[in-house]
């Protein structure tokens, strides 16, 4: 749910940056020690040899849009193609949406606010709920957060709009308390929410708006995140121009996973792409002075 964009001074020299990214004088994807699969499968079973043992899987998404709902959206990746490789690890699946219905009429309002204001595309539910079928069937408990009546409507401002600021803190929250509520010593804590609840390394303004950081260090460790990457969702968002990853997404191909380590146990998965033409959104143009 990353959903605080920057200020347009910010966004206008992210697209400066972004313009001359990997560029043959200076190739900043040099710096980045990437590494390439040539599937996801691959990309995963290499991530979770390295870091061993691990209490949670902070798993987090770039939200697609109403836009590009024509693409495979990184929730259905997920579900089809990395879910299976956790769930021998794992004895918990806890999801960013609230399964219950008791306070019904709130939680359809808040739900078509927040549908309305970040284009998330109808898709999603009918996702969601392919992702809870399939974690039940692989015999993982399903967490939805859960949600009080009272709480929904703590998100409410005084006109009856929806706080988001509050939302996300809510949503932060609860993530968090939910996680360490089901921590265990065999078997980990799936976490399946936005990329922006999971970080590991949060920019400053965003602190507050991590649980994974915060369980990091009450856990003393154990915290793996693992954020995934769309290459078609992710080219429209002028916020990601700002990501030290951004670069990486002009490697973007059909037959290649791309893995960048931000810091330990922290990952950029960044998912194979439905053609070549989206990793033209981070090459560099042709400089008119060369």
């Amino acid at each position: 749910m990353r959903g605080l964009g920057p200020p347009l001074s910010v966004a206008v020299f992210a697209v400066v940056v972004s313009l001359t990214a990997c560029h043959t004088e200076f190739d900043p994807c040099d710096e980045l020690a990437f590494r390439e699969f040539p599937d996801t499968s691959a990309a995963i079973t290499a991530i979770l040899d390295e870091v061993g043992p691990a209490k949670v899987y902070a798993v987090g998404e770039y939200h697609p849009t109403r836009a590009t709902s024509g693409q495979r959206s990184p929730l259905s990746r997920f579900t089809g193609d990395i879910m299976d490789l956790l769930v021998p690890r794992s004895r918990h699946l806890v999801v960013e949406t609230w399964l219950d219905e008791d306070c019904a009429a709130a939680g359809r309002q808040i739900r078509k606010e927040v549908q309305d204001a970040t284009g998330r595309p109808p898709s999603t539910g009918t996702e969601i709920e392919a992702l809870v079928m399939r974690s039940r069937k692989n015999k993982l408990e399903t967490h939805g957060l859960p949600m009080t009546c009272i709480e929904h409507g703590s998100l409410l401002d005084p006109t009856g709009r929806v706080d988001f600021l509050r939302l996300l803190e809510l949503v932060t929250e609860k993530l968090g308390a939910t996680a360490r509520s089901l921590v265990s010593d065999d078997r980990a804590v799936i976490v399946y929410g936005g990329a922006l609840h999971n970080d590991l390394y949060p920019r400053w303004p965003l602190a507050d708006l991590s649980y994974a950081q915060g369980l990091q260090k009450d856990l003393g460790g154990g915290v793996v995140e693992l954020d995934l990457v769309v290459p078609e969702v992710v080219a429209p968002m002028q916020m990601v121009r700002l990501d030290d990853w951004f670069p990486l997404l002009g490697r973007a191909a059909p037959d290649r996973v791309i893995v960048w380590e931000r810091g330990p146990a922290s990952y950029v998965v960044i998912l194979p792409a439905k053609d070549l033409l989206t990793a033209a959104v981070a090459k560099p143009r042709p400089d008119p002075y060369d």
